[in-house]
């Protein structure tokens, strides 16, 4: 991606550069004449006026529409890739969490749920964590604890974290009607 942007960059200033070499133009209407060709605006203000100019801004036009189309193309893979990634992921943790059993279920890592993963953790006991807050969902996956980011008062989630194969629940969400 980075690569890529360079790229354009490094079209932008050959434009800027053979456009004001070869025009009467200054630097200004340059860059102007430039930028309005590689996004392909074209407004047709600024044009090559002589031979030379319209030689180049034919080679340059080609140039820059192809590694236009790599930025974009860079950009749409990597977006690609980033989904397949989290998809691949998402799949692997539910296959783990479905191979989980005499597990510990701990929904909400607050102050309380906190001390209650440290301690199951220095029992060397399995445990998942149901939590949905981001900062903290950082910090637990930051020291390997398993983190499912849901919302732990759904059925669903619960279920998904495996509560009929788990050992034991803690519910130790900020709202008393939330735990019960």
């Amino acid at each position: 991606m980075t690569l890529a942007a360079g790229a354009v960059a490094g079209v932008i200033t050959l434009g800027t550069f053979g456009f004001y070499l070869i025009e009467p133009l200054t630097l200004g209407e340059s860059l102007y004449l430039t930028v309005t060709t590689v996004t392909t605006v074209g407004y047709g203000d600024l044009h090559p006026r002589s031979i030379a100019g319209r030689g180049f801004a034919t080679v340059f036009m080609l140039i820059s529409f192809g590694t236009v189309g790599l930025l974009l193309s860079t950009a749409v893979q990597a977006l690609v890739q980033s989904e397949i990634v989290a998809a691949l992921g998402e799949r692997r943790r539910h296959r783990e969490m479905s191979k989980l059993h005499d597990h510990y279920i701990v929904c909400g890592a607050g102050r309380v749920g906190s001390r209650i993963i440290r301690d199951v953790q220095r029992a060397g006991e399995m445990l998942i964590v149901i939590e949905n807050n981001a900062q903290k969902i950082e910090a637990l996956t930051e020291r390997g604890v398993p983190v499912l980011v849901r919302d732990a008062t759904l059925e669903e989630t619960l279920r998904e974290a495996g509560v009929e194969r788990a050992r034991g629940l803690t519910a130790c969400l900020p709202d008393d009607a939330d735990n019960v």
